[in-house]
């Protein structure tokens, strides 16, 4: 009698709900935020321009224009946050992928007691020695699989941790003073990921956002085939 595992890919299946979820829930529900945005913006400058064009008083039509401005302004900014949170969102949902992936191979590659790597490691940097580990797979030689990876993560991070503000104020001790601190300008983001910052904050954009898209997606469905191969590969060998 063939074993179910052979009819059932749980992998493919998380290669699927990731995808699902990425365009569905992340992507589509920014896309249509956006669209609810972008009416209401239309809308507001609408009301501003009647409005400036049946005043008379200059003053009223001053602060008129300045507030055509500002509603364009808040426009690109809310546009910004939903990019970034898109970012942070895929990031999160990734790992989910990744570590989904892990659990299914229970059965065929049992996890080692005490876990990959130790706490001072990132999350994917401990999910790629636990594949390696476990699976063999040789992230050396698909370099370019993951290389959107760590940027992805240290991106998620300003965001998430600062505020998306790329450069921050540091603080550390003084030891030149008695109980004082030293406050620094922390501009180590902005000069090692000029890509995505603008005007001193964390900017995702829109190119920057569909290719981490398209990487994750990508790179889920590799490691889906890989373990699955190695899945068909232990059962077939069971006697």
């Amino acid at each position: 009698m063939n074993s179910p595992l052979l009819e059932i890919d749980s992998y493919d299946d998380e290669h699927q709900q990731f995808q699902w979820d990425v365009y569905m829930l992340i992507e589509n529900t920014r896309r249509a935020t956006s669209l609810h945005l972008g009416a209401k913006v239309e809308t507001d400058l609408a009301d501003i321009k009647a409005a400036i064009e049946k005043s008379h008083d200059a003053e009223a039509q001053q602060y008129l224009v300045d507030e055509h401005v500002d509603v364009l302004e808040t426009y690109s900014r809310q546009e910004q946050f939903l990019r970034n949170m898109a970012l942070v969102a895929l990031s999160s949902r990734l790992t989910h992928a990744l570590r989904n992936m892990t659990k299914s191979a229970e059965s065929f590659a049992p996890r080692k007691k005490g876990g990959y790597g130790h706490r001072g490691m990132s999350e994917y940097r401990r999910l790629w020695m636990e594949y390696t580990e476990r699976f063999g797979i040789d992230f050396t030689a698909n370099a370019d699989r993951i290389a959107f990876v760590e940027p992805m993560r240290e991106v998620r991070n300003q965001i998430v941790h600062e505020g998306a503000e790329a450069e921050t104020y540091k603080f550390q001790e003084d030891i030149d003073w008695n109980d004082g601190v030293l406050a620094f300008m922390d501009d180590s983001f902005s000069k090692k990921y000029p890509q995505y910052v603008s005007d001193g904050d964390v900017a995702v954009s829109e190119g920057q956002l569909t290719e981490a898209v398209k990487a994750a997606i990508s790179l889920v469905g590799w490691l889906a085939k890989e373990l699955r191969a190695q899945e068909l590969d232990s059962i077939t060998k069971k006697p």
